[in-house]
């Protein structure tokens, strides 16, 4: 998915959302936006939103001297969702399809995500993804093509929501592989994330060699590559994920929440749906139309 107008002014939310964690300095904070808002007309508008991100929070830790802002909100984020973890495993336990509900919750994970979403109530978006059907679910076709397969490689996307995916990766019964960011991205998950969540258990964990907050598979490192390419499935967590893989061609499942009207439009136009048919706040599992 290619980058957008919209996505400017969205750069510059996050650059003063990130200058706050960064620093308690007004100064600084503003010399830290000023320096974003230059960059934004030399963005490549023929690139993705995450990969031009990238730019953005380098520059930001460059001038705040601070690599990691998210880290405190980072480690709430996985302390929180481990908390819920009784609550999900009770639901379930109750669930007539367990993967399906699993799922479900990892939709609602989702929503852990100080990118595109800084203030959220956790509790509420669970309840409202149990209770709703995803605005594109191919779940049937998920599973026939997982009983297929050998191997799945899951691209994770932030911290806390590990632990819904965590939920997800215990009832594959293939030979799995997380995958999560090498460096600090945003809230992305990092291998200690995936360690503390306990993912090790679960899955073989990886890291993807970026600091992008998706998954550009050109600058990830050969083994990530190696990895991709040998999967015969994928599923691809979160929205930052689907900007970088949407017209990518490989066996990928894309389970987000949609976060942005620009994404919503998207995946409208990728699947041939009516404008508008996919919203902000809307659930998708979609496979891919561009399946190798």
């Amino acid at each position: 998915m290619l980058m957008a107008l919209e996505c400017l002014p969205c750069f510059l939310r996050q650059a003063l959302y990130a200058a706050r964690l960064s620093t308690p300095a007004a100064d600084l904070r503003q010399k830290i936006v000023r320096e974003v808002a230059r960059l934004l007309p030399d963005l490549d508008m023929t690139s993705t939103p995450p990969e031009n991100s990238m730019l953005v929070y380098e520059t930001i830790a460059r001038l705040s001297g601070c690599p990691d802002p998210f880290l405190d909100l980072k480690k709430t984020s996985n302390q929180r969702a481990l908390d819920l973890l009784p609550r999900l495993k009770e639901i379930l336990a109750a669930a007539a399809d367990p993967l399906w509900a699993a799922i479900r919750l990892a939709m609602a994970g989702n929503v852990i995500d100080y990118g595109a979403h800084h203030d959220f109530d956790l509790n509420q978006a669970l309840g409202d993804c149990l209770a709703r059907e995803p605005a594109i679910n191919h779940y049937g076709l998920l599973q026939k093509d997982l009983r297929t397969a050998r191997t799945v490689l899951y691209l994770g996307d932030n911290c806390g929501e590990l632990v819904f995916d965590g939920l997800v990766l215990e009832r594959l019964k293939q030979e799995v592989t997380l995958a999560v960011k090498e460096r600090p991205i945003i809230n992305d998950a990092l291998r200690e994330d995936a360690l503390t969540c306990g993912l090790d258990r679960l899955a073989k964990v990886m890291d993807n060699g970026t600091a992008c907050p998706g998954t550009p598979v050109p600058l990830c490192s050969p083994e990530f590559q190696q990895a991709f390419a040998a999967a015969d499935l994928i599923i691809s967590k979160g929205q930052g994920n689907f900007e970088t893989l949407s017209e990518t061609r490989a066996p990928l499942y894309f389970l987000l929440m949609v976060k942005c009207q620009v994404v919503a439009d998207h995946i409208a136009a990728l699947t041939g749906m009516p404008a508008r048919a996919v919203t902000t706040g809307d659930l998708v599992l979609l496979r891919t139309p561009h399946w190798r």
